[in-house]
């Protein structure tokens, strides 16, 4: 166990010491138009995504049934054990960085924004065009594991927690985490996220940097 906590300080602080994102320019930012809606949400260390819940329903080939009726649909990516879990152990969380079995992705119906358990403060929105916000959720769809009937791998559903967690595609680690999931969301929807981002906060505030350049009026 301490060989392990000495192995995950080493990768901490190699995320410190590497961990600062590129800044957004408005040349990167798609020229075409932007009809669509995504919102990056902050949870501590953890970011998810956000979308309206009927556009991202009408799009997506395993999402669904249990999620009709909310405005929003909330996604995140995360390790199989730690993730699911309502209070999970340290010892989940470590292992989860260094030794991950599976991931897992979490999947709820939210009828407020900012959603439950974060503030104005914690959500950013992004515009998407069209083709940008088709290849974000088919990037969602390719992260669902299917069992063998074609249906989403259910792994659980806590009582009075409104997500669901499936199976996901892909290999959790320290390097390989939630934000980082997120990033590859973003940059499959065109946005021009650059850097390593591990991080929440490098994750959001790109984001945010994003969000204020699209604000701006064009040139």
């Amino acid at each position: 166990m301490k060989a392990i906590l000495q192995q995950l300080l080493a990768y901490t602080l190699l995320i410190l010491l590497t961990g600062c994102a590129g800044v957004p320019q408005r040349s990167e930012l798609p020229t075409q138009a932007t009809p669509h809606t995504v919102y990056v949400v902050q949870y501590g260390w953890h970011t998810a995504l956000m979308f309206d819940g009927p556009s991202i329903l009408a799009r997506s080939g395993r999402l669904g049934g249990d999620l009709g009726g909310h405005k929003y649909v909330l996604v995140g990516w995360g390790d199989g054990e730690y993730f699911v879990m309502e209070h999970p152990p340290l010892s989940k969380a470590v292992k989860a960085l260094v030794a991950s079995d599976y991931p897992a992705m979490q999947v709820g119906g939210r009828d407020t924004n900012p959603p439950l358990g974060a503030q104005a403060s914690d959500v950013v929105a992004l515009s998407l065009t069209e083709r940008g916000f088709q290849q974000l959720v088919e990037y969602i769809d390719r992260s669902i594991a299917i069992a063998p009937d074609g249906k989403p791998v259910n792994l659980s559903q806590q009582p009075g927690n409104p997500d669901h967690f499936y199976q996901a595609t892909g290999s959790y680690s320290l390097f390989n985490n939630c934000n980082s999931w997120v990033v590859t969301a973003l940059r499959k929807a065109e946005m021009p996220v650059s850097g390593l981002n591990l991080t929440a906060r490098a994750v959001f505030e790109q984001a945010r940097r994003i969000s204020e350049l699209q604000r701006q009026p064009a040139a």
